[in-house]
């Protein structure tokens, strides 16, 4: 439950920045005919879990922003890849308002030029945790 009530805080979170929201494992974009800007999804890990009826799971998390390429020049390039590095911290803050999420923690953004769909798009992927709280009766 507590992995739904996740990627719904950061679907929430990227389609209020304009992203089209896919949720999958990594090796199945290229299944999706994906409409720019995406948000794409990957099932988070578990990390830790502390408790054992009630306390804190940390879960890692991969998002990836992509957005269309436009056979865009460096600076052009440099400027969407600041675009998403904001959204992307935004979306990593904004979670935190979400029913459950006890805090975020220890983010990484990689800018990447090599498309990962077919479809030849610019890319950031933002890893992070997630810590949420639990209660199981």
């Amino acid at each position: 439950m507590l992995r739904n009530q996740l990627s719904a805080a950061v679907r929430n979170a990227a389609e209020k920045l304009g992203y089209t929201f896919f949720e999958g494992f990594g090796y199945r974009m290229n299944e999706k005919n994906i409409n720019f800007p995406a948000a794409w999804w990957c099932p988070p890990k578990i990390r830790s879990v502390r408790g054992r009826n009630e306390g804190i799971v940390v879960y890692r998390v991969e998002l990836i922003l992509m957005s269309a390429n436009k056979k865009y020049d460096e600076v052009a390039k440099n400027q969407l890849w600041d675009e998403m590095e904001e959204h992307a911290l935004k979306i990593y803050s904004d979670i935190v308002d979400e029913q459950g999420v006890f805090c975020t923690d220890n983010i990484t953004l990689t800018p990447a030029e090599c498309s990962l769909t077919r479809q030849s798009e610019l890319s950031l992927k933002a890893e992070f945790d997630v810590k949420m709280s639990f209660i199981y009766v």
